[in-house]
């Protein structure tokens, strides 16, 4: 399906990991309903290469609630070449071609629930889930969210600052614990760490009986699809239905992918 593209101002750019970098596009007023969007969505860029021109999809990061200029992430991975060309292009004052936003990944905000949000990241997948749980915590005053960010070490933990600020910005109603494959004993100033993977152990450990059996409980995914697969399995195990389970997968070199 063809898309139009218009050339965005990046305002501002900078490194949240190593390997990853973020963008705060400016969105001229002419163009603010056509770029109006709802938290889970993600954009296109259109990047040319000297292969010809790539059209790749990151998710959002910011949250439109929240008045956040629109941002994403992008991550290098060892299977994706354009992921690095992507993070050359994304300098402060510099212009790039961006879609409009699409995508339905997300659950509608019901102001007057008392539900908690399960939301499980793997790697970049916590892009989306960031904007969505800002959403959340605004639009719903009387629910909470339980974050659960999966990733190999501290050091690739993307936007570690902004979930650390998070978390004390709204203790009480935003839970948020990281799970790292390697060695965490250096950087205990994240948070809260779990070693390994997510597992069924550990969801029992995170998340109370109470919130596992209610019925408002929602559950949202975002990561690889291995992970997703995993995770889905377990959280039906332990009691929430499949149609409370919401995920979007991806790959290393595919945008993308609601499934709904």
């Amino acid at each position: 399906m063809s898309q139009t593209y218009h050339r965005l101002v990046i305002e501002r750019a900078w490194d949240t990991t190593p390997r990853a970098r973020a963008a705060q596009l400016r969105v001229p007023e002419h163009l603010s309903r056509e770029f109006a969007y709802r938290a889970g969505q993600y954009i296109r860029l259109r990047v040319e290469t000297d292969s010809g021109v790539e059209e790749p999809a990151y998710s959002l990061c910011s949250s439109p609630e929240a008045g956040e200029p629109l941002t994403i992430a992008v991550k290098r991975s060892d299977g994706s070449s354009i992921a690095g060309i992507v993070q050359s292009k994304l300098v402060t004052g510099a212009t790039i071609e961006v879609s409009s936003p699409r995508g339905a990944f997300g659950i509608a905000p019901e102001p007057d629930s008392h539900r908690t949000i399960i939301m499980v990241a793997g790697g970049s997948g916590i892009a989306p889930l960031l904007s969505i749980a800002k959403t959340v915590l605004i639009t719903e005053p009387h629910s909470s969210v339980v974050l659960i960010d999966a990733n190999s070490s501290a050091e690739e933990i993307m936007f570690a600052d902004e979930l650390s600020a998070l978390s004390n910005a709204w203790l009480g109603r935003l839970l948020i614990e990281h799970v790292l494959e390697s060695d965490t004993s250096q950087h205990d100033h994240i948070g809260r760490i779990h070693r390994g993977r997510v597992t069924r152990e550990l969801l029992t450990s995170v998340l109370s009986a109470s919130v596992l059996r209610d019925p408002s409980t929602e559950v949202l995914l975002c990561g690889p699809s291995g992970m997703i697969d995993a995770v889905s399995a377990a959280i039906e195990v332990l009691g929430i239905s499949s149609e409370h389970i919401h995920f979007e997968s991806f790959s290393s070199t595919a945008p993308p992918t609601p499934i709904e």
